[in-house]
């Protein structure tokens, strides 16, 4: 085989990966108010997710997982104290993570597979109460860092 042909087979199959880790979207049901919501979610791509995390390093001394992790046991904390569906308290957080974790959710929320402008997302994000935020900012980071280990991809928008 020619150089040429085996940079042109290696361009295509970087560009394929490029497209299907882009396109992947996660369907998550999420209980807001005590009603289920159907969000989009779809990861970071390096440009957005790299500026956060190093941000969160910087800022905070924590990476990604650890961002998830600090969600995940203060919404169970909130449940255990109040029950399933509670609210996080987000005043046990940081400015700084708030702010980061509200970044994340903007951009991974996939308005256009949910019929709203990016506007519309960015405005729902910022009225949020209750935590809801947050919690959605960490499963888009969560998922954004999954996408990286994937050896397949499934779901809605994922190429084959």
């Amino acid at each position: 085989m020619s150089d040429t042909n085996e940079s042109e087979k290696s361009r295509s199959k970087l560009y394929d990966m490029v497209v299907r880790g882009k396109n992947f979207r996660e369907t998550l049901d999420f209980d807001m108010f005590g009603e289920e919501v159907e969000v989009v979610l779809r990861p970071l791509v390096d440009a957005e997710f790299l500026p956060i995390t190093a941000l969160m390093q910087e800022l905070l001394d924590i990476d990604e997982e650890e961002a998830v992790e600090q969600i995940r046991e203060a919404k169970e904390e909130a449940e255990e104290e109040h029950g399933e569906g509670a609210p996080i308290d987000i005043s046990k957080f940081d400015e700084d993570f708030v702010t980061l974790m509200q970044k994340a959710a903007k951009l991974g929320i996939d308005g256009d597979s949910m019929g709203h402008t990016q506007e519309e997302v960015d405005w729902m994000v910022e009225n949020m109460v209750g935590g809801y935020s947050l919690e959605l900012g960490g499963e888009v980071l969560d998922l954004s860092g999954d996408i990286r280990d994937a050896e397949r991809f499934r779901g809605r928008g994922a190429s084959r």
